[in-house]
């Protein structure tokens, strides 16, 4: 009988640890919050790949993994790939495309 109790025990023991594991887990992977944290893509020429690159982080939002704001920082876009950027800002709302040269007064004001 006293074996069964030690299994018993040994059960709790293990199951506690896997429980204090998975939370210190969880605290490791915690989504980013949401108003302090931003993602900058800067992007030039033609922005090749500047919708696959969206989408990659629109996933991680609708995942939940990734609250932040997505920003596009156009550091030399051609007139083409500046119509990219825009078309692909204005589909989704959390994406805004921001001229190079405003970004240090727009991170003045955070």
């Amino acid at each position: 009988m006293g074996m069964i109790w030690e299994g018993l025990l040994a059960l709790a023991c293990a199951l506690g640890l896997a429980l204090a594991g998975w939370w210190l887990m969880g605290l490791l992977v915690r989504p980013l919050p949401g108003h302090e944290a931003r993602v900058l893509l800067p992007v030039r020429g033609e922005g090749e790949r500047l919708e696959q690159q969206l989408r990659g982080f629109l996933w991680l939002r609708g995942m939940g993994l990734l609250r932040c704001p997505v920003m596009i920082i156009d550091v030399g876009l051609t007139p083409r790939g500046r119509e990219l950027a825009l078309r692909l800002a204005g589909r989704w709302p959390e994406v805004v495309l921001w001229p190079a040269e405003d970004l240090p007064d727009y991170l003045a004001r955070l």
